[in-house]
Formats: structure tokens, sequence, C-alpha cells
């Protein structure tokens, strides 16, 4: 009888790690989690991380402290230990210590690889008011693994928070910043500069070549500072999961397309996803949808009249979604971010669930039918529990596959007291808060819930690869930040180091869609999957009818099987290619290939020329076009 009760709670235990997850491992100083391995060796902070069996570290990771005279710190004593340990998660007590100054670092390692780190400097064994002059923290990595960087937050409509390493780097305070390759990854992460001594504002997080490591140094304290002094902290290195080679073949359709400056004719009688069904041909549209191959339709905002408030929806809706189960399609819904004055939450709660800006007011605003502008929430205020409440029982009682959601895993800038965000510097100006963990808290509670239940998660994010919150979610659907920019030619600012960096989606760990608003001669459909094909990631349509110019597309790569084929990408050089600006990716499976085969030129037409096993073979190929060779 004792042993069965022992074997039934490791079950649970065991259970309590969502899928495709690893219960956490603990073993001489080493916590293990899916395809990594963080070792604190006696030490504070870790001294060795691998992904995937590759060393990250070119050395420990270290705090690097000076006295108030400018002298280095040097330790002297060490030490560390597991303070708890169970299937989620692992403990980890450590310290570094010196005459002038000791540093405790309590770090608990959750079982999706994320590091949360809450670091102290306080006086030494020399005396209880010592001061220092810096604390830099910094991350040796392996410098063959630092080729390309993503941050966030970023300015909307740039390509500037994502590219190749070059050289050295410097930036303001950064919520999120990922170094890594084509296949893996490290990223620190923090909600805010509170505890932060800045020298120079724009100088704060730095990256630092070097022929025997690079350096991702976090300047916490520039200027002398009495101590104690505390910082909270993220550390995680990717990819987050395995990642699902599969998620291609969902052939995803967006219904409707939705993009700032696009008119909205108002409806003269309001019904559930009228705006997805304008000529009311509901059953047509999902037929054609559906012979066309989608597999998942996105139904956008229009599907609940109150802005993200799921248990709005209309009954109307429920028969949509059993049409698209009864067409073979799943049907996930928007959902997102923002709270309604219609909501009838909002007379009582909106002062403390609305994320503010510096000057107190609400942010976003989004202006949709039935007449309502939307204002942003915060998932750092009581808004995340009812916002959770309400998902979970709309996914239940329509019987839908998932859920779109728009913005949720971004941890936005927020300066709202109210609920705890905001904070104030020793000038008494208002700074913001990026409520990373409050996001992943609710990210992982929804996460466990679809995917017990088979459902999906599609996180459209915009430029956020912080891996705490994207973690949490079986794709991800990126770009809009430049779909709606006038300012950038896309096809000349989105290079392949940004795109590799952003989104490609392995070396993160979770597949990405890319988001396209054709916009005639400009940038289309057909000049996104120049780049995207090169990369093993497709685009997604937008709108009913829009299916049928991927449908061609769609067969071929299903016919060829490109789930489980290897893909070899341009850069490890599968096929010798002319001229510079043609690219060539493969996928092979038993014996065949298939080729993408893209001109990045934007002006010219070329005649590409591939050397292949059975000779040559040219293809003509117009500008940022691409074209699928056998």
């Amino acid at each position: 009888m004792f042993a069965t009760t022992i074997l039934a709670l490791a079950a649970f235990v065991v259970a309590a790690v969502p899928r495709p997850w690893t219960p956490v491992a603990e073993k001489d100083g080493t916590v293990s989690v899916w395809g990594r391995a963080y070792a604190f060796a006696s030490n504070s902070l870790p001294v060795r991380v691998s992904s995937l069996g590759q060393e990250l570290l070119a050395g420990p990771i270290r705090v690097v402290c000076a006295d108030r005279s400018g002298r280095p710190v040097e330790w002297t004593k060490h030490g560390s230990w597991t303070h708890e340990a169970n299937a989620e998660s692992v403990t980890v007590c450590g310290f570094d210590e010196a005459q002038e100054v000791t540093a405790d670092a309590v770090t608990r390692i959750e079982y999706d690889g994320m590091m949360e780190v809450s670091l102290a400097l306080v006086p030494g064994p020399k005396g209880s008011h010592a001061g220092i002059g810096r604390a830099w923290l910094e991350i040796p990595l392996r410098p063959e693994l630092v080729k390309y960087f993503q941050y966030y937050p970023f300015p909307w409509g740039k390509c500037e928070n994502a590219g190749g390493v070059k050289g050295p780097k410097a930036w303001p305070f950064l919520a999120s910043v990922w170094l890594g390759d084509e296949e893996k990854g490290f990223c620190w992460f923090c909600e805010s500069e509170r505890g932060f001594v800045e020298e120079d504002e724009n100088r704060v997080v730095e990256v630092v070549p070097g022929a025997g490591e690079t350096l991702l140094r976090i300047r916490l304290v520039d200027g002398e500072t009495e101590l104690p002094r505390t910082w909270v902290f993220g550390l995680e290195a990717t990819p987050v999961k395995p990642f699902d080679r599969t998620w291609n073949a969902n052939h995803v359709l967006h219904s409707p397309q939705m993009g700032v400056g696009i008119t909205i004719k108002r409806p003269e009688t309001w019904w559930t996803a009228q705006r997805a069904f304008p000529k009311g041909d509901v059953e047509g549209s999902i037929a054609r949808a559906a012979k066309a191959g989608v597999k998942t339709v996105a139904f956008h905002e229009d599907w609940i009249p109150i802005q993200n408030n799921a248990t709005s929806a209309l009954p109307d809706f429920k028969p949509i979604v059993d049409l698209c189960h009864r067409h073979g399609m799943k049907a996930i819904v928007y959902d997102g971010y923002e709270l309604s004055p219609l909501d009838p939450e909002w007379g009582r709660h909106h002062g403390d669930w609305l994320a503010h800006d510096a000057q107190g007011r609400p942010t976003s605003a989004w202006f949709r039918e039935p007449g309502q502008r939307d204002y942003r929430s915060c998932l750092a205020s009581g808004y995340a529990e009812k916002w959770l409440s309400r998902v979970k029982k709309a996914y239940v009682d329509l019987g839908i596959d998932g859920y779109y959601l728009d913005g949720t895993i971004s941890p936005w800038s927020c300066y709202n007291e109210a609920h705890g965000c905001g904070w104030r510097d020793a000038k008494g100006r208002l700074r913001p808060t990026y409520p990373i963990f409050s996001v992943r808290k609710v990210m992982k509670e929804l996460y466990e819930f679809v995917d017990a239940r088979g459902g999906i998660i599609n996180a459209h994010q915009s430029g956020c690869t912080c891996p705490a919150v994207l973690a949490f979610s079986h794709a991800y659907w990126d770009g809009e930040q430049l779909a709606t920019s006038t300012k950038i030619d896309i096809r000349k600012e989105l290079d392949l180091d940004k795109f590799r960096a952003e989104f490609m989606g392995v070396n993160h760990g979770v597949p990405c869609e890319f988001l396209c608003y054709p916009i005639p001669g400009r940038w289309e459909y057909e000049d996104a999957l120049a780049l995207t094909l090169l990369h093993n990631v497709l685009v997604r349509p937008c709108g009913f009818g829009r299916e049928a110019e991927f449908a061609e597309l769609w067969k071929v790569l299903d016919d060829f099987g490109i789930a489980d084929a290897e893909f070899v990408p341009y850069w490890k050089n599968p096929v010798r290619v002319t001229p510079e600006s043609v690219k060539v990716s493969v996928w092979r499976k038993g014996g065949r290939s298939l080729a993408v085969v893209s001109n990045l030129d934007p002006d010219k037409t070329v005649t590409a020329e591939l050397t292949l096993p059975s000779g040559t073979k040219t293809v003509e190929i117009p500008p940022f076009r691409m074209k699928l060779v056998p």
C-alpha cells in the first residue's frame, strides 16, 4: 500500500510539468531541464550553461565590483547549495564574499529553463556601512555563439531591435536582450531599472566582443552607492523546448485582416464575425477555405462584441466553430490585452487594471465596432485573474481549439502605481515597469490549461522573443511592427541577419509565422515568401478568399512532406548558386530534394545558376521572388 501511494504521488508530480517539458533534475550542483543544463559548482551564479549539448559560456557568470575608490573587489569565498527541489523547479542559494561586499544570489530554475535571480549586494565582514563604486553583471559567452541579437522594447515601425553582432554594442536599459546563433542562444531580462545606478543612461546594456569571450554586460551600478542594494532579473538559455516541425502543416488563415489605417464600415446590423463574412456567405467561405487546404482559422476580434471579454460571445458564433469542425478545420479565436468601456468590470476597475503612461493616462486606444475605444490593460493587475477565468470558460463553452493572443505575451511598459507598476527614481521621476513575471505567470496557467486539452496558443507578439513569455506559446506570429510602417522599405531593411535573429523560431524553440499586410507594388505575399521560405517559415494569409493564393504552395510542401524532411538552410550551402543575390535552401527526404530559390535583389530580375548533382540548372527569377525547384 505504501509503495502504491508513493507511485501515485510521483505520477501527480510529473503531470504537473506540461508537455513537451520534462521534470527539473538536480545533481551535484547542476540543474537540468529539457535540452539545457545550468551548473553552479559552489558559485553564486552559473559557471556553465549548455544548450543542445553545447556549452554557451566562456567562463562563469560573474558580478564585477569596485569599492568607493575604484579598486577592484576580489571575491575570496564562494558557496552554493540546493535549497528546494521538485519536478517543477529547483532553488539554489549562493554567495560570493569579499571583505568589502558580499553578493548573495537566490536562483529559481523552472521546468522551461527560466532562471529567476534575486541578487543582493550587502556589506561584507569588514563593516556594516560599506559602499561600492561599481557593480556589473557580466555574462561571458563563447564568441562563436554570439552571431545575432534581439531586444525588447523597440521603436515601432523600424528594424533596429534585431540583427547581426558585427562589433561592440551599447543600449539604454532593455527589458530583454537575447544573443545567439541559428540554433540556440542566451537571454537576460529584467522588469525595470529599479536599483540601477547609471552613469550613462545610453550605456546600461553592452555587448563586448573579444577573442576568448563575448561579454553581455549589464551595468547595475556606475557610481558611489551605499549598500544593501537588490536586483531581480531573469536568465534563460534557448531553445526553450523541442521545435515543432509540424507547425507549418496547420495552414492558418487569419480572418479577417486587421491593420492600422483600414477603415471598417459600421454594420447596419451587428452580428458576430460579420466582418469576416461581409456578404453573409459563411458556409461558402468556410467550405472554400477547407478545399484550398486551410487547417486552422484564426477569427479576429469580431467574434465577441466586447473587446477581450471572451464570455460576451453571441449565440451565432458557436455554429461557425462547429462548421469549421465539420470541414476538418480548427477554430482559434482572438483575445488580447485591452479593456473595453463596454465591459461590465470597467466602471469599478479601469483605474486599477489599465496600463498608464508617464503622465498617468491610459495607453493605446483602439476603436472598434460596436462603438467602443479599448485601452491597454496590464497583467500585473487584478485584470489577469478575471481574464483567465473568462478565456477558460469560453474555451470549454464554445468548443474552440485555442487562442490567437494579440499582444498578450508582450510585457508592455506600465507606470500605473495603483497596481504596483511604475517606480520613482532618485529625482522623483516616474519610471516604467515591464511586467515580465506577471505576463509569464498568466501565460503558464493558460498554456497548461489549453495544452492539456489539445489546443493551441498562438501568440502575436510583434518584436518580443523574450523566452520567459514566448515559451508558453505553440507558435508566434511576428512582423506587424514592419507591416504597418510607411517609413521603411522592408525588402531593403529586413536583412537575413535580422530575420535569423527574430523570425526564424527554431533558435528560440517556438515556430514562427510571418505577418504580411499586402501593399500592392510595395510589399506583398510573394515578397515575404521569398524571404521566409528560405528559413522554413510560412506567411499567413489574411481574409477569406486569400487562401487561394497559398493553396498550390501548401500542396507542394505537404506532398513533399517537409514536416519530417531534413531542412538544409542557405547558410550551410546545400547548393552552389550564382549570383550573390540568390539564396537556396533545401528540404531532403528519401533521396528526393525540394529547393526554394529566392532572388533577394529588390530591383533586378536575375538568371540564377544552380550547380546540382545532376548538372547545372538555370532559373529566371524576378526581383524579390522565389521559385520551388524539385
